[in-house]
């Protein structure tokens, strides 16, 4: 019986791991206003016990999902935050766990706010997939922004 379990959590972290390794490789952009906005928006986290863990300017293809790995531990507080293109359609949101279970599912269409802030408690210690993607009118890819901060 303990062999079965040990097999079944081997075959659910290789699925999962060969889910994170389909993430398509995206350029660095450099939108100034971008990165301040969310260094901005950042730095108002950690002033209230946040710690910055990850800190991404994505050149994102348009309509394409971007998946981002991101190890959290059980139980603590996770602050997700994306900014889209001033010119987006609209945006996506997902976290995922090992099971590929949306646990988060957030989306934006024209007229809303193109920053958003997600909470996010772990249920379980280990890696999750926080995907993004942004629909962008007339342009092939847009640059986007994704932070993912831990409460201390």
């Amino acid at each position: 019986m303990r062999n079965k379990i040990i097999m079944a959590f081997v075959a659910s972290a290789f699925s999962f791991a060969a889910y994170a390794q389909q993430q398509q490789n995206v350029a660095v952009c450099s939108d100034k206003a971008m990165h301040s906005e969310l260094v901005s928006l950042d730095k108002s986290l950690e002033e209230r016990g946040f710690a910055l863990e990850q800190f991404k300017m994505m050149n994102m293809p348009s309509g394409s999902y971007v998946p981002v790995t991101v190890t959290m531990q059980e139980g603590k507080m996770y602050q997700i935050n994306f900014i889209a293109s001033k010119n987006f359609q609209q945006y996506h949101l997902t976290i995922m766990d090992k099971d590929r279970k949306k646990l988060v599912d957030k989306k934006i269409k024209t007229g809303g706010d193109r920053q958003l802030s997600e909470s996010f408690a772990a249920p379980y210690t280990g890696n999750y997939l926080v995907i993004v993607s942004q629909k962008i009118k007339g342009q092939a890819e847009a640059c986007g922004g994704l932070s993912v901060l831990k409460n201390k």
